[in-house]
């Protein structure tokens, strides 16, 4: 492996990588607005390949949510997840300011969640607060 991480990548990679896992594609059209409207971007090449990806959308405030962690399945359980996961998190930590805290919340795809608990993301419910929803809409 010759991996390359990078902030750049395309809609169409970010599709290829969706469907590598198993979730569906995006309107290419949702892909690159997406993209362009991301905080920081981490992708990672193998060559020219897109192999990984993460993303944080970030207030600039208080919120920071982490998404669209995604390895391809051939390229998962060499640390790949994880070093997306520390960058994205060190490089919202180095835009925040002296003693903030940030909250990161994210959506862990299922089965995932033990993952995210290494960085010390909690499941919800929890002691301190409720279900995490989400819904999808379309026009």
């Amino acid at each position: 492996m010759h991996l390359q991480y990078t902030d750049k990548m395309n809609g169409e990679e970010y599709n290829e990588l969706r469907i590598s896992v198993g979730w569906r594609p995006i309107t290419e059209g949702q892909a690159e607005r997406g993209l362009a409207h991301t905080t920081f971007l981490m992708a990672v090449r193998d060559t020219d390949k897109i192999v990984a990806m993460g993303r944080v959308l970030f207030d600039f405030g208080y919120t920071a949510y982490l998404g669209d962690i995604i390895v391809r399945p051939e390229y998962q359980g060499h640390g790949i997840g994880r070093q997306i996961v520390e960058r994205l998190i060190d490089r919202t930590m180095d835009a925040a300011f002296e003693d903030e805290k940030i909250m990161f919340i994210l959506g862990a795809a299922k089965g995932k969640e033990p993952f995210y608990e290494k960085f010390g993301f909690r499941r919800r419910p929890n002691d301190v607060s409720g279900d995490g929803m989400s819904m999808w809409r379309k026009k």
